[in-house]
């Protein structure tokens, strides 16, 4: 094979240029070529299991609950926790539908404020398509939280997570799949989220599939990054006047390594996410709402480590609602919750399941089927 000489340093960077630039059409295409496309539909339709329901109480006495405001604290962590399944029948308490087992399970985490069925649009989904969905109310962070909801438990809420699913394996025994584990969670939740699954000291490395969804993260390093491959899709709304999409979900895409993507609703806001947004006078920007219900509290974040761990010691994060709220109205509620609901159940088809289907959907049809909505990735056909 004849030699090839690059005279320059410049040629030599031209031709790696276009060699990526290659590699990177070519995983637009081919992995697509003989796939059955997926649309919007497809994955916006509710399965075809029947969705029961139980509330479960898991309490971890191997950790405490730290005192917070009036609340003197407690010996133990306590963790109410709604699961959702497939079942013989939408009933609560039906038995599980042993006939699809086992399933795949999604522990999901609640935001700041909010509760365990704060985003049951999106659990009963999940569930319905095959998977067991469970989301706790966080002791400390919950609405109802006993002292006032604080920030300063969060980093607690990794440990909780997985006695959540500890607990799930348990309850559903052969029915439910240890080997195929997504998380997912909104704002607080979402960082939750991110912490469990890469934090060096915190995270649960059953997880396989990551979906945070308008989560804070302005504070991380790419070193946070680096502890796991679990696949990561970061979902946000443009218009966040909560948690700014640019300084948060746009500068961890950039940090992460592959796989990952990046979906942004346009016109999307943070409040939009909540199941409660439907009642909202869709005609004003959801997040003056939000803005509103925060301003009583003190949105200081607790220390979760130091540069070791890939944490910033002194990060530039602006501050929640630090800009004026856009005057327009945002995303729709049931939009917003239509695509995050295509997003979420075509992300843990793909590495929940491994339905190569599923990933191109992501890579292609979803941005091509739907305006208000931008997809960015990389590495989406190369993980298991």
């Amino acid at each position: 094979m004849a030699q090839i000489e690059f005279r320059s340093t410049a040629t030599l960077w031209i031709v790696l240029v276009i060699v990526g630039a290659a590699a990177l059409r070519a995983e637009a295409s081919m992995p697509c070529r003989g796939v059955t496309p997926r649309t919007t539909a497809d994955y916006t339709a509710a399965g075809s299991f029947p969705v029961g329901v139980k509330t479960v109480t898991f309490v971890d006495t191997s950790r405490s609950t730290p005192p917070n405001g009036t609340f003197p604290g407690a010996p133990a962590r306590t963790l109410v926790t709604e699961i959702w399944y497939p079942a013989l029948s939408a009933t609560r308490d039906a038995p599980v539908d042993l006939a699809g087992a086992p399933y795949p399970i999604v522990v999901h985490s609640h935001g700041f404020l909010d509760s365990r069925t704060g985003e049951s649009y999106l659990t009963q989904h999940l569930a319905s398509r095959g998977f067991i969905v469970a989301a706790p109310d966080y002791p400390l962070s919950n609405g109802g939280a006993p002292g006032g909801p604080t920030l300063a438990d969060v980093g607690n809420q990794p440990g909780d997570w997985s006695v959540v699913l500890d607990g799930v394996l348990a309850e559903f025994g052969t029915a439910a799949d240890a080997g195929r584990v997504g998380a997912s969670g909104l704002s607080l939740g979402g960082l939750t989220t991110l912490l469990v699954t890469f934090h060096r000291d915190l995270r649960d490395a059953r997880i396989r599939a990551a979906l945070p969804m308008a989560a804070p993260g302005c504070f991380f390093t790419d070193a946070f990054f680096d502890t796991t491959a679990a696949p990561l899709l970061l979902l946000h709304g443009d218009s966040d006047s909560l948690v700014p999409f640019r300084k948060n979900a746009g500068r961890n895409y950039r940090l992460a390594g592959a796989p990952k993507l990046m979906v942004r609703l346009r016109n999307g806001s943070h409040t939009g996410f909540s199941a409660f947004a439907v009642y909202f006078d869709q005609s004003q920007h959801f997040d003056a709402i939000g803005c509103t219900a925060l301003g009583a509290f003190d949105l200081e974040m607790p220390p979760l480590g130091d540069e070791a761990v890939g944490i910033d010691p002194a990060p530039r994060c602006p501050l929640p609602c630090e800009e004026p709220v856009p005057a327009g109205p945002a995303m729709g509620a049931v939009r917003h919750h239509e695509l995050a609901r295509a997003v979420a159940a075509a992300f843990f088809d793909a590495y929940l399941r491994g339905d190569r289907s599923a990933r191109c959907f992501l890579r292609r049809t979803a941005r091509r089927e739907n305006a208000d909505l931008r997809v960015r990735s990389h590495g989406v056909f190369t993980a298991p």
